[in-house]
Order: structure tokens, then sequence, then C-alpha cells
């Protein structure tokens, strides 16, 4: 009976002294937890801000980008309009000189056609003077009947080429005019097109001059945003560091040497997929900022470990990734995880080494089920392989 009463004294006290200790664990913990969530919110937010104007600083180079391309396509235009300028004062130059041409055509049959008809006048003044005495010589010296017939139809036959001959150098003399008045109006509308092409040359300058304006504006802005992004990514790491800090004080690791990170799935695992450059069946050519893990069996739902101690700050649908999971592991590391099935964990929940975060799946921009590893260093993307 007295060992029973001992023995329940001890079972009392050992009782008592567990929860106590877990109360104090609880206590101490939920300390840390709250140290950490502030850390964390803060690290999150600087970098959330450095995302941001990196983001504008993109958006900035995008525009400045497509300003210079604008640039060249008005440069393009104003060779374009330039060389056509030129083809058509060289255009306009040519028809000038044809008019010049038919200029001095038409100057040499009025000359021809005034010798034409003063002849002809001349002829018809005399044959009126002499009246019927020039007809009498005709008749006088004709030895038969035949020769005056002959010579009278001679006569008849002259006055009427004069006339053909006037006529004729006439209709030339038309048709001259008409050519003439045809260059002159093909003169008036290749001089239009030039005024219209000046006019647009004018134009293009300026738009090359607004498009030019607008690059460097854009340029100015990239460099601004970008050294803005810099100093929030400076922030953002310092805050990092605190959080990470928050790893230590909760009895976590964070000075992690290759080798000491665990693989992210089960042993039977390959790579569908490696890191760098790849043709990406949804963007084309791309670089890959990590790795595609596939098992040789049992790839959908299969779990996924925290390759490190750290605190989860993503557990929710990430875009392309689909359902994804981020975690901070100290060391300015962090990893992504995408395209899981589910979560194991939520965001500012502490994970250690080995445990189960999530399960492959196959959510967002995925072909199958496959496990999408990155690991970023202070933001940037490294190959994972160099953690092994």
């Amino acid at each position: 009976m007295k060992n029973k009463k001992k023995l329940s004294l001890i079972l009392i006290m050992m009782l008592i002294a567990t929860m106590f200790t877990a109360a104090f664990a609880m206590s101490s913990f939920a300390v840390t937890q709250e140290e950490y969530d502030e850390a964390q919110a803060a690290a999150k937010e600087a970098k959330e801000a450095t995302e941001a104007k990196r983001k504008e600083a993109k958006e900035a180079a995008k525009k400045a980008a497509e300003a210079v391309a604008n640039i060249e396509e008005a440069e393009k235009e104003l060779e374009s309009i330039s060389a056509e300028i030129e083809s058509t004062k060289i255009a306009i130059s040519n028809t000038e000189a044809e008019i010049e041409t038919k200029k001095a055509e038409m100057e040499a049959k009025e000359a021809e056609i005034e010798e034409q008809h003063n002849a002809l006048n001349n002829r018809l003044t005399a044959m009126y003077k002499n009246g019927n005495a020039g007809m009498v010589d005709v008749i006088l010296n004709s030895e038969s009947i035949e020769e005056l017939l002959t010579n009278t139809g001679m006569v008849h036959r002259i006055l009427e080429s004069d006339q053909e001959l006037v006529r004729k150098l006439q209709k030339d003399y038309e048709e001259l005019k008409a050519i003439k008045e045809d260059l002159e109006y093909q003169e008036a509308l290749l001089v239009d097109q030039q005024i219209s092409l000046e006019a647009k040359e004018v134009e293009t300058e300026e738009l090359k001059k607004k498009y030019q304006e607008e690059a460097d504006r854009m340029h100015e802005l990239e460099e601004q945003l970008e050294a803005e992004a810099a100093d929030l990514a400076a922030e953002a790491l310092a805050k990092q560091l605190e959080a990470e800090q928050m790893i230590v004080d909760a009895g976590g690791t964070i000075d992690m040497a290759p080798g000491e990170f665990v693989w992210p799935t089960q042993s039977n695992w390959q790579i569908s997929s490696k890191y760098g450059w790849r043709i990406c069946p949804f963007h084309g050519r791309e670089f890959h900022n990590g790795l595609d893990v596939v098992l040789t069996s049992g790839t959908y739902g299969s779990p996924v470990y925290a390759i490190a101690d750290g605190y989860i700050t993503r557990a929710s649908w990430y875009g392309g990734y689909g359902n994804c999971v981020t975690y901070a592991c100290g060391n300015g590391y962090t990893v992504l995880c995408g395209h899981l099935s589910g979560y194991n964990c939520s965001t500012g929940q502490y994970v250690a080494k080995g445990s189960v975060i999530g399960y492959i799946g196959s959510t967002g921009n995925s072909t199958g089920p496959h496990l999408h590893f990155t690991v970023f260093r202070n933001g940037e993307s490294v190959n994972p392989f160099s953690l092994y």
C-alpha cells in the first residue's frame, strides 16, 4: 500500500513536471512565433515592394523597347518617304524636260504651219491677181486637149496638196498640244505628291522625335525604379536575415552547407526538365528557373518534403505554378514547390527539415504530375543541384 502511494506520488509529480514543461514550451514557442510573424510580415512586405518596383521597372523597360521599336519603324518610314520624294523629284524633272521638248516640237510645227500657210497664201494671191489671165496662159500654153486637162488638173492638185499639208501640220500641232497638256497635268500630280510626301516626312520626323522622348523618359524611369528596387531589396534582405534569426530562436538551423539539405521527394526520383533554357509548351523558348521532378512510380500524390528548417511564406495558388508552397530556410535561400495537388502546411508555419509540406500534383500550367522545384538565393534563382 505504501509502495502504491509512493508510485502514485511519483506519477503525479511527473505529470505536473510534464505539464509545466509543455506550458513553458508553448509559452516560449508562442512568443517566438509572434516575433517571427512580425519579422516575417516585414520581410514579406519588403519583398513584395521590391517585386512591385522591379515589375514597374520591367514595364518601363518594355515601354522603352516599344518606343525604340517605333523609332526604328519611323526611321524606316522616313527612308521610304525620302526615297519616294527623290523619285518624285526625278519624275518631275523628267516630265519638265519632256514638256520642254514638246514645246520645242510645237514651236517647230508652228513655224512649218506658218511657212506652209504663207506659201499657200502667196499662191492663192498670185492666182487671184492673175485671175483668168493665169488660166488663159495655161490654155494657150497647152498644145492639146489632153495637155490642157493635165495642166488644169495639176494646178488644182497643187492647191489641194498645199491645203492637205496645212491640215496635216495642224493635226500634228494639236496632237503635240494634247501631249504637252497631259504632261503638264502629270507634272501637277507629281508636284502635289511631292508636297504630300514632304508633309508626311515632317509628320514622321515629329513622331520619331516623340518616340525618342518617350524612350528616353522610359529609360530614365527604368533606371530610377531599378535603383529603388535595389534599395528595397537591401531592406528585404535585412528583414529576411531578421526572420532567419527567428528560425534560430525556434531551434532551427540556417547555416546549411551543400550536402546538408534533404531532397524534396522520395528517393525514386528523376528529372524531366533541367534548370536552364528550354522550349516550354506554354511559353516557347524560356529560362526554366528550377527542376521538374517525377518519380519512377507513384508520382501523383507523393509527399513533398522541406529541404531544410524554415518558415512558410506562401501556401496558396500562384499563377502558372498552381498550388504552390514557398518557404525561407536561411542564408537568403527561399524554396518554391509548384503544381502541388494539396498542402500540408500554412503561411507563417515553422517547418522542420524533412517534414511533409505538400503533395505532388499537376495544377497550374502543367502537362502531367510532377514537382517544380526552384531555389532562390537573395531573390535570384540558382540551380537546385548546387545545394547537394
